[in-house]
């Protein structure tokens, strides 16, 4: 009878042990089959894919918020988050209202707002949804973003100008405007909209329309000098090389009306990447023409980004990123840029389409056909499934 007792209590420590040990061995050693399944898993998720099959995809960063966590979109592949581990795409079939987005914000309260071919979509960290109820607002092509410092969502969209939106009332910019030149017209697509310090907010136009300051009150119309119109108006016979030999700028005015995008940097200039003119700087005074324009003599400045550090970075359409260091200069606009990456250095494409930095000073740079590249200061990682066509 006691020996049976003990017996039994033996066999209930020994089976505790075993269970024990089990658990433990769960905890801290996972079976080596598991193991791989995870790495497997996280390899594959540490490159932009695509899974709709496109073929151009112009892949763009549009936005760090404010957890750290990248935005990225790409022409019919939705979006992309990620986390500093691995990507997470959204497409329709998560309720993105459209596969192409154009453009990428968080705003005050932390929703994710995306511009879509298809109006404007909410993320709320859980769902997406319409951030309007209207059918001919979500029927918008959505160009530019912003949310100024009232906390009033500014967008613009193909053909209809410019929209303001105060949480209750829509507001509409620039929808009809009367150009010295081309007489009335509809501005086609207004490709950016920058607050700067000072509270103003700029529009710029990618369809000879110029820039525009709007004070809360006054809409000021910046364009190219009468010079500019009678020199470099034969677009059929492309006489634009020949034209500028004899086009002299002048500070008053902006020396293009074609503009791709816009920056402010720490020391309150807007810069302008113009299509056929380089840069253009405005000191709050007069337009300046940057002195290094002759590197854009035939690639354009696309995007522009003034990093943590105060060095300015251009992308260009097809001749790969420039690095300026404006702290080396005592006037703005002056100098050289003094370094040119490009695919032989590691950058996955040449054409870049958009700049971002993360938390770390890593500047990341999407570009046409599918390419993402991260650079540390030191390498180009390319983070994207990249082929051309």
């Amino acid at each position: 009878m006691n020996n049976h007792f003990i017996n039994l209590n033996h066999l209930i420590i020994s089976l505790c042990c075993l269970v024990t040990s089990c658990k433990s061995q769960v905890k801290t050693d996972p079976p080596r089959g598991f193991i791989s399944q995870l790495t497997l898993f996280q390899a594959s998720n540490q490159k932009i894919v695509r899974k709709h099959g496109t073929i151009s995809g112009n892949l763009k960063a549009e936005l760090k918020d404010r957890d750290g966590n990248l935005w990225f979109s790409a022409d019919g592949e939705g979006v992309y988050l990620f986390d500093g581990k691995s990507f997470t795409n959204f497409t329709t079939k998560d309720g993105l209202c459209d596969n192409t987005v154009n453009t990428i914000i968080q705003d005050k309260s932390g929703d994710i707002l995306m511009g879509s071919n298809a109006g404007i979509c909410k993320y709320n960290g859980k769902v997406f949804e319409n951030y309007f109820e209207a059918d001919t607002l979500n029927n918008l092509r959505i160009i530019a973003f912003l949310e100024d410092r009232d906390g009033h969502i500014w967008f613009s969209a193909m053909n209809k100008g410019v929209f303001r939106y105060d949480g209750t009332k829509l507001s509409h910019f620039l929808y009809h405007y009367k150009h010295p030149i081309f007489a009335n017209k509809h501005e086609k697509m207004i490709s950016d909209i920058l607050q700067d310090k000072k509270g103003n907010v700029w529009f710029s136009s990618f369809n000879r329309g110029g820039v525009w300051r709007y004070d809360g009150k006054i809409l000021t119309h910046f364009l190219p000098s009468a010079d500019y119109y009678a020199f470099l108006e034969d677009d059929k016979s492309q006489a634009y090389a020949a034209s500028d030999t004899k086009y002299v700028h002048s500070p008053d005015y902006i020396t293009d009306d074609m503009i791709h995008s816009m920056t402010e940097d720490k020391s309150g200039n807007i810069w302008f990447a113009t299509r056929r003119h380089g840069i253009c700087i405005y000191d709050g005074k007069k337009f300046i023409s940057f002195k290094g324009n002759e590197v854009f003599d035939r690639f354009s400045p696309i995007t522009i980004l003034e990093d943590k550090k105060g060095i300015i970075w251009v992308g260009t359409d097809n001749a790969g990123v420039f690095s300026y260091d404006a702290r080396l200069n005592d006037k703005v606009g002056q100098g050289k840029f003094f370094k040119n990456y490009t695919t032989s250095d590691g950058l996955v494409n040449n054409s870049i389409r958009s700049i971002l930095e993360d938390n770390e000073g890593n500047l990341w740079f999407g570009t046409r056909w599918f390419g993402l590249s991260r650079f540390d200061g030191k390498i180009f990682t390319t983070f994207s499934e990249y082929k051309e066509k």
